[in-house]
């Protein structure tokens, strides 16, 4: 899957495992590290439907409106 970031902090985070950002400087080394196991399994998945399987991740379908 394609993933794009809105906050280029994140994106940092995710490639480096470190940021200048405030915000997230103060994350423990660990919470980093699930993160980016996180977004690995995200980009690992081939369809929608491997999210599912992934119980850790509580994905659901976008609720209508």
């Amino acid at each position: 899957m394609n993933i794009s970031f809105d906050d280029n902090a994140l994106e940092e985070l995710y490639t480096t495992g470190s940021t200048k950002e405030r915000k997230y400087k103060k994350l423990s080394l660990d919470v980093v590290k699930q993160y980016v196991k996180t977004v690995n399994y995200i980009k690992a998945a081939t369809r929608v439907e491997d999210l599912y399987l992934i119980k850790s991740l509580h994905y659901e379908k976008k609720k209508e409106t």
